[in-house]
C-alpha cells in the first residue's frame, strides 16, 4: 500500500463555490473504477479511497517586473 497526495489549482470566478466534497466524489468514482490494493490486516482487496482533504485559498500575489533593474 502506499499514499499519494494529489495537488491541483483551480482558477475560477471569485464568486465561485467550488465544493470540495464534490471533487472528493468524483476522485472516488474513479478510483472505484479500478483501483484497489491487498489490506494487510484484512488480507484481502480493497477498493482505494479518498481519506481526506484539504482546500487552501491561494493569496500569492504574482509580481511582474515592468522593466529591467
Amino acid at each position: 500500500m502506499k499514499q499519494i497526495t494529489f495537488s491541483c489549482r483551480i482558477v475560477c470566478d471569485k464568486d465561485d463555490g467550488i465544493n470540495p466534497v464534490h471533487l472528493c466524489e468524483e476522485i472516488q468514482a474513479y478510483l472505484n473504477s479500478g483501483y484497489s490494493y491487498c489490506d494487510d490486516e484484512l488480507q484481502e482487496h480493497v477498493n482505494a479511497e479518498v481519506v481526506g482533504y484539504r482546500v487552501e485559498e491561494d493569496n500569492y500575489v504574482p509580481f511582474i517586473a515592468q522593466e529591467e533593474y
